[in-house]
């Protein structure tokens, strides 16, 4: 894993992100003031744009916008914001396995770096059970597409209780579990991460 920090000049909090070949950037621009009738007298209205490499809105997009944002909302502390607006973009560069974990990661990233209150950073991982029955962490294209079953999970930092999960393909409850403690024990390498990085520049700041 990659990345630095405040990469995108205009917004309130940016970085860019790769994990292996996988390459995302995202911004975080908010809190902003928004039209009345998308205001939430109880916490920021949380939006989410996810834009592919090829440039063409799919409904595959959709789901992944609406995947990170049910996983940021549990992480942001909206309430401190009510009647606001947080906008994240999501701009994929190159995708070769894992997009989704890449672009949750590198959304924590952006939003710490954007100074948005949280109640915990989260951690992506991604994993497939392949032909012969393994588990893979963090698979490439290769192995992706030709994966029986892919499997996400979110972590969040305090108690590395499971914040969003889901799965493509079918798979029994043990072979699921076992993904589920495998993806759980290397969340533990990508908060290390997000403290060297945080750290990093914390000392130039």
């Amino acid at each position: 894993m990659k990345c630095e920090l405040n990469f995108l000049s205009r917004s309130d909090g940016s970085a860019i992100l790769s994990q292996g070949e996988t390459v995302v950037t995202v911004s975080v621009n908010g809190p902003l003031d928004i039209k009345t009738t998308s205001q939430s007298i109880e916490k920021a209205t949380l939006e989410i744009l996810f834009s592919s490499k090829g440039g063409k809105p799919s409904v595959a997009d959709r789901f992944k916008e609406n995947v990170i944002r049910q996983t940021c909302e549990t992480a942001i502390l909206g309430c401190l914001y009510p009647r606001t607006g947080i906008t994240i973009t999501i701009q994929e560069l190159e995708d070769y396995g894992g997009l989704l974990s890449c672009a949750i990661n590198c959304a924590c990233l952006a939003l710490l770096n954007s100074g948005i209150s949280l109640h915990h950073v989260v951690a992506a991982v991604s994993c497939i059970v392949d032909e012969t029955g393994n588990i893979v962490l963090e698979p490439s294209y290769q192995q992706v597409q030709s994966a029986t079953t892919k499997l996400y999970f979110v972590f969040d930092s305090r108690d590395k209780n499971l914040v969003t999960g889901f799965t493509e393909g079918a798979v029994g409850e043990d072979m699921y579990l076992e993904a589920l403690e495998k993806c759980r024990a290397a969340s533990d390498l990508v908060f290390d991460f997000y403290r060297d990085v945080v750290r990093k520049y914390s000392d130039v700041i």
